[in-house]
């Protein structure tokens, strides 16, 4: 904590513009993740079920806190689950303690009070349930598949599912006994990695969503979006212990140098 305050004191930010966690508001958008964005609503609107796809730190959680600011209450309503190594009932209190449903505490009950709550929503003129489970790779693949099953009704979805994953789950998809539930999956989407462009537009971004100036040397972009692949978590992880570096020395600015030393000190 010292060390945050030391940085928010030298550098004159009021928010940290690289925490740990997901980017500072107004989140960076780019043409590739405002097209999955659009895929996912529509396909929302036509209660399809959605898989999107990217490694790890390419901005999964962004893309869900993005879609549940976009989606009109009035059209959609939506739970919002984070992965964790859950069983199949736990996932069913989850869901109808989202959407206000009645539950149960053994797996039977709840999921046979799930479908009936689904299926009364259904035959009213109220908002289509839609839920978005990020980190779908934590899920036990049999407790979504249960969840699809009481979600429909015959070909029609009572519920759509929004699962974003990593390419982990995107492999196990292809497994024989989820073949069901991968054949559901009727748009899929993979957020693809920052281009150099996009890694200096992001940068800037953020540096100015958190009332700073850009203070990486503009040379200095290309060895970061080398090193970083990419991928926004890295780009910050790099630029955050430049800032440090940066500290170190007294300098107001990450310099060519203070970016290299990183680099090289991240690959030791």
């Amino acid at each position: 904590m010292a060390a945050v305050t030391t940085l928010k004191a030298f550098f004159g930010f009021t928010r940290h513009p690289f925490p740990p966690s997901c980017p500072p508001e107004p989140l960076f958008r780019y043409d590739a993740l405002e097209q999955a964005l659009d895929q996912t609503k529509n396909a929302l609107l036509n209660r399809l079920h959605v898989l999107v796809t990217a490694p790890p730190g390419l901005g999964k959680s962004s893309f869900c806190r993005l879609l549940l600011a976009e989606l009109n209450p009035r059209d959609l309503r939506a739970v919002y689950l984070v992965g964790a190594p859950l069983g199949a009932t736990e996932i069913l209190h989850k869901v109808a303690d989202g959407l206000g449903l009645e539950t149960g505490w053994r797996k039977g009950l709840a999921a046979k009070l799930l479908a009936a709550g689904l299926q009364q929503a259904a035959a009213s003129p109220g908002p289509h349930p839609v839920l978005i489970l990020d980190e779908a790779q934590q899920v036990p693949l049999s407790a979504i598949d249960l969840l699809r099953l009481v979600a429909e009704d015959g070909s029609r979805a009572l519920l759509s599912l929004v699962l974003v994953g990593d390419e982990t789950f995107r492999r196990q998809l292809h497994k024989q006994a989820f073949a069901p539930l991968a054949g559901r999956l009727a748009v899929r989407l993979a957020i693809p990695a920052l281009t150099e462009d996009q890694t200096a537009r992001f940068i800037e971004h953020v540096f100015g969503a958190v009332g700073m100036q850009n203070i990486l040397s503009p040379t200095a972009v290309a060895p970061v979006w080398s090193a970083s692949g990419g991928a926004p978590r890295e780009i910050g992880a790099i630029l955050l212990a430049a800032m440090r570096r940066a500290l170190e020395k007294r300098s107001k600015l990450l310099t060519d140098e203070i970016v290299q030393e990183v680099i090289d000190a991240r690959r030791a």
